[in-house]
């Protein structure tokens, strides 16, 4: 019994997920039913950052949900190239800096031991301030 309804779970995932949807169906029988959604102004933006238009003023006032998706793909693999790149600079500006302040002789290490005996000068202040 628990081996059946395994099968039947697995194979209803099985369709679910691997089988196409059939062609013949209403909706592409006559090509024309298309979903069309007014663009937002975020949305008209996209569409122009990503060349899909030349202007806003171009974009008509429905657009299909395909473009709209794959202008949504466009922009956002456009950003995470610009942030790799940002990512990629700022890491390099990280290393010149750490590599000019080691010529200058700063270190973590150094700035620790100046801190633990400032901290240690300013202990034995307030230790002698209320003996006088």
């Amino acid at each position: 019994m628990n081996k059946l309804l395994s099968f039947r779970i697995f194979s209803r995932y099985i369709i679910r997920n691997m089988c196409t949807p059939s062609t013949s169906g209403p909706s592409s029988s006559s090509g024309s039913i298309r979903a069309q959604y007014k663009p937002s102004e975020f949305q008209k933006f996209i569409l122009v950052w990503t060349k899909k238009f030349k202007s806003k003023e171009e974009i008509p006032t429905f657009v299909s949900a395909d473009l709209i998706e794959r202008s949504r793909s466009e922009a956002r693999i456009k950003i995470a190239n610009i942030l790799m790149l940002l990512t990629a600079l700022a890491s390099l500006g990280a290393i010149l800096a750490g590599k000019a302040a080691a010529k200058r002789g700063e270190s973590v290490h150094q700035m620790n031991l100046d801190w633990h005996k400032k901290y240690e000068e300013d202990y034995i202040k307030k230790q002698e301030a209320p003996s006088k």
